[in-house]
């Protein structure tokens, strides 16, 4: 009892913004693993993005709290309503690439809308495809204009830390992201720009550290590759050209995540567990729930805790991959979350608010001064 009780003790969450951590990633090597909440409020929720999909495809007009309580009633996940939106679709005599091209248009729609009437609309798709050859004018009005119409979405300040990281040497080894949208890499390369022109001339092009990657194959140079592992998606801007995209790859139907789950030596999965072996890992803006990873790093846990045991005798109670999420309220809620998912070898990094998100990488990355 008294060990288990030692034990209990010794379990402790990550604190983000506390400078007893300062530099816990970069202590070592590490890699940052992103899911839909960093982009919310620029791109839907998975569960708004359901919604949406269910919605045109069955002529529907859920509210979100009506489809909420369907889903919570249901127990079906959000890839299999999204598969249930596709599975009619296509009875209607629709194809899945047309299925396809509506999720991209639910993906960009609230950007979109919001560039309505402003100018802007008719270029903001062509510069979100281009980043590195739009004029300089163009860059920085859509960036501007996405900076002051979105400055609650945690991506515009993650995608800053990720690029001062990376000036500094203290970037990850890699991103892994399992969002469709390509807004990140995007805005990375829109503010790298901005940042250059505002900066002393003369102005070519900055540059670029990260390189988006969907497919198998090297990266370019020492540039820090972001891995989409469900495939991705970019914003159609005319019907001559297509997207620079992995479409063909998307997972987000209950058919395609049953499919990589059943698939041996999947790209997606080879990519993920090299650097869950050989990095630290922060997951940002993820429930966790996401099946296949619960899946990988549980068997990766296993396989460390026999190495941990015969080499270090089984002292080893702090795992050390971290999910960054907001600290619950109640005690009890607190620790539930601080062991719901140590058996994956991840514990628990607590920010009281989302805001609080980039100055916490800062302060784990050592990125910047001590505030």
């Amino acid at each position: 009892m008294v060990y288990h009780m030692t034990m209990f003790n010794k379990l402790h969450p990550v604190g983000p913004s506390n400078p007893k951590f300062r530099g816990y990633l970069t202590a070592n090597k590490w890699t940052i693993c992103l899911g839909a909440g960093v982009s919310r409020g620029i791109a839907p929720t998975w569960l708004d993005l359901a919604r949406q999909l269910i919605n045109e495809s069955f002529g529907a007009g859920f509210d979100g709290l009506t489809f909420a309580d369907m889903v919570s009633e249901s127990g079906w996940s959000l890839d299999a309503w999204i598969q249930i939106a596709a599975n009619e679709f296509t009875l209607r005599g629709k194809s899945l690439d047309e299925f396809n091209e509506l999720l991209e248009a639910k993906l960009y729609s609230n950007i979109r809308d919001k560039a309505r009437g402003l100018g802007l609309e008719k270029y903001l798709t062509r510069v979100l495809n281009f980043p590195k050859s739009a004029p300089k004018n163009r860059i920085l009005e859509v960036w501007d204009f996405i900076d002051t119409t979105f400055p609650d979405c945690s991506l515009l300040g993650l995608v800053r830390f990720l690029v001062d990281a990376a000036k500094v040497e203290r970037g990850p080894q890699a991103v892994l992201t399992f969002n469709g949208d390509t807004f990140l890499e995007t805005l990375i390369d829109l503010y790298l720009r901005r940042e250059h022109y505002l900066g002393p001339g003369p102005h070519g092009h900055p540059t670029y550290y990260f390189v988006a990657m969907s497919h198998p194959g090297g990266t370019e140079g020492r540039k820090i590759p972001i891995f989409h592992c469900h495939g991705s998606i970019a914003p159609k801007y005319d019907m001559r050209h297509r997207p620079r995209d992995a479409r063909d790859r998307l997972i987000f139907q209950e058919h395609e995540y049953l499919a990589a789950a059943s698939t041996n030596a999947l790209w997606a999965e080879t990519v993920f567990l090299f650097y869950a072996q050989s990095t630290k890992i922060a997951f940002v803006g993820m429930s966790m729930s996401d099946s296949n990873i619960r899946r990988w790093m549980s068997a990766l846990e296993r396989e460390k805790k026999k190495s941990v045991y015969i080499l270090d005798k089984g002292k080893r109670i702090n795992p050390e991959h971290i999910w960054i999420t907001t600290k619950p309220n109640d005690p009890i809620k607190q620790r539930i979350s601080l062991v719901s998912q140590v058996h994956l070898g991840v514990r628990p990094a607590w920010i009281e608010r989302w805001s609080e998100l980039p100055a916490g990488l800062r302060n784990l990355a050592a990125v910047g001064e001590v505030v």
